[in-house]
C-alpha cells in the first residue's frame, strides 16, 4: 500500500502562553520541537491520515480548518483524518485552561501546520509493508486517583500514603504500534500509541514534547532521523507518571521521568518493530459522529457563592487550589452554558485492517477506554484521547465524589454518566465497519 510521513513545527516562541496550570506560565526558551506529525495510508480505494499533535489539547475549530484545507488539496475527507493532541503541559497557547489564554494566531499556525504535515505525507507516499504490534511497558504510569481509608476519594495523595486504601479505576499499560518497512524490510515509521499524561517536565519551563519527544529520539536514534513517528495519547485522564506509592525522594519528575517514560515506552516499540510481520496492503476507512454532551449547571446558590468567594485564598485540598480560582471557574462554566447549552463532541474510528483507532475529544479516564476496548468488534482497538478537540476532563460515573479532575470546572463540565455515553456510541460507531 502507499504510506507516507511528515511533521511540521508547531514550537511556541519565546513568552507565549504555557497552559497546563492553574495560574499563568509563560515559554522560557526551546527545550525539543513541538511538532505536527503525519502518517498517511492509502489502500488504492480509501486513504486515511494519523496526526499527533504536541499540544495540550486542539481545537475542535482548527481540526475543521485543517481538514477543509486537506481535502482541497488531497481530496481526503474530514472524516479520515484525526488529530490527537499528547496532553504535553509544555506546548503553545492552544486552549484557555485557569488563567491560561489561547493565542488565535498560534490557533491559526496549528491549523495549517496541521494541514501542512498531511498534505506532505500524502505527496510523500511510496509502496511500504504495513504491520501491527501490540506489547506492554510497566512500571512507569500509575493511576493518580485513590480511594482513602475513610471511603473518600483523593487526586496524588502521597502525602498521606499512610491512609490510602487502593487506587480508583484501571490501568492501560499496552503500547500499540502500526509499523511500516519497505520491501527489503527496513523500518520506514510507525504510529504509537500509550496511556501516560505529558507531566514529566521534560522542558523545566521550557517548550517541550515532553517524554514524547525521548520516544521520538529514542527511536529516531534506532532506525535514521528519517523515520516517522506519529504518537497518540491513550485514556490517561487520570494516568501520570507518578507513583504515590513511591519512597520519599523518589525522582517522578524532570529529565529522568521523561527518559523514564519515553524510553521504555520506545524500548517496547522497538521491540515490536523487530518482531513485526509486515504484509503489503490492509484496508482502511474511517468515519465520525457528533453527539452533545450535557454539562454541569451551577446552582443559584453556587453562584452567589461565587460572587462572594473572587478573592479567597483559602485552599481545598480535593480542588488544589484556591476559593478565588473556583469561584471564577464556576462563573466562566455557567457563561459558556449560556452561550452553548450542550456540549458538541466529535467521536471518530479510523480503521486498518483489523485495527481502530476510536478517538473522543475528553481527558478520558482509563477505565472508560478500557470499557470501549472490551466492547469493540475490532482484534485491536487503540484508543485515543483529545482527539478532534477538547470537551475536559470525562471521569467515570463512580469518579465525581472527590479528586481534582471531577471538580465543577470549565475543565471537567461533564455531568456523571456522559463517558459512559461517549463509550456506549463508540462501540456502536465501531460496529459500523
Amino acid at each position: 500500500m502507499q504510506i507516507g510521513f511528515s511533521a511540521a513545527n508547531i514550537t511556541p516562541s519565546f513568552g507565549m502562553e504555557v497552559p497546563g496550570g492553574m495560574s499563568k506560565r509563560f515559554t522560557q526558551g526551546l527545550h525539543d520541537d513541538c511538532l505536527m506529525t503525519a502518517a498517511v495510508f492509502d489502500d488504492g480505494e480509501n486513504v486515511v491520515a494519523l496526526v499527533g499533535v504536541d499540544a495540550l489539547s486542539i481545537r475542535h475549530s482548527v481540526c475543521e480548518q485543517a481538514r477543509a484545507i486537506i481535502e482541497e488539496a488531497t481530496g481526503i475527507p474530514p472524516e479520515h483524518v484525526m488529530f490527537g493532541a499528547s496532553h504535553t503541559h509544555s506546548g503553545g497557547p492552544a486552549c484557555r485552561l485557569f488563567e491560561s489564554e489561547s493565542d488565535p494566531a498560534y490557533l491559526e499556525h496549528m491549523a495549517w501546520q496541521g494541514a501542512t504535515a498531511v498534505i506532505d505525507a500524502n505527496r510523500r507516499k511510496e509502496e511500504l509493508t504495513v504491520g501491527v504490534g501490540v506489547g506492554e511497558a510497566t512500571g512507569v504510569a500509575f493511576p493518580r486517583r485513590w480511594i482513602m481509608k475513610d471511603g473518600t476519594q483523593r487526586s496524588h495523595p502521597r502525602a498521606e500514603q499512610e491512609n490510602m486504601d487502593h487506587p480508583e479505576g484501571e490501568l492501560d499499560e499496552s503500547v500499540n504500534v502500526i509499523g511500516v518497512a519497505d520491501a527489503e524490510g527496513n523500518l520506514r515509521g510507525c504510529v504509537v500509541n500509550f496511556t501516560c499524561h505529558g507531566t514529566t517536565g521534560y522542558g523545566a519551563g521550557m517548550a517541550s514534547a515532553d517524554w514524547i519527544a525521548v520516544l521520538r529520539e529514542e527511536l529516531q536514534a534506532a532506525f535514521g532521523e528519517d523515520f516517522g513517528v506519529v504518537f497518540l495519547q491513550g485514556a490517561c485522564g487520570d494516568v501520570t507518571q507518578v507513583d504515590n506509592t513511591a519512597p520519599e525522594g523518589t525522582v517522578m519528575s524532570g529529565p529522568p521521568a521523561a527518559r523514564k517514560v519515553g524510553g521504555s515506552v520506545a524500548g517496547e516499540a522497538i521491540k515490536l518493530l523487530a518482531q513485526m510481520q509486515f504484509v503489503d496492503t490492509m484496508p482502511v476507512a474511517g468515519a465520525r459522529v457528533s453527539i452533545e454532551l450535557e454539562p454541569h449547571r451551577p446552582t443559584e446558590e453556587q453562584l452567589a457563592w461565587a460572587r462572594e468567594h473572587g478573592g479567597g485564598d483559602e485552599r481545598n485540598t480535593n480542588r488544589w487550589g484556591t476559593d478565588g480560582i473556583w469561584s471564577r471557574e464556576w462563573l466562566n462554566l455557567a457563561a459558556m452554558n449560556e452561550e452553548e447549552p450542550m456540549v458538541p463532541c466529535e467521536l471518530q474510528a479510523i480503521a486498518i485492517g483489523d485495527t481502530a483507532f476510536a478517538s473522543n475529544p475528553g481527558e478520558f479516564f482509563c477505565k472508560l477506554g478500557m470499557d470501549i476496548k472490551r466492547g469493540s468488534p475490532f482484534a485491536n482497538t487503540f484508543v485515543v484521547e483529545l482527539a478532534n478537540g477538547c470537551v475536559g476532563y470525562v471521569p467515570t460515573e463512580d469518579a465525581y465524589d472527590g479528586g481534582y479532575e471531577s471538580q465543577m470546572a470549565p475543565s471537567s463540565k461533564l455531568v456523571p454518566g456522559m463517558g459512559e455515553k461517549i463509550v456506549a456510541e463508540t462501540i456502536e460507531l465501531l460496529g459500523q465497519f
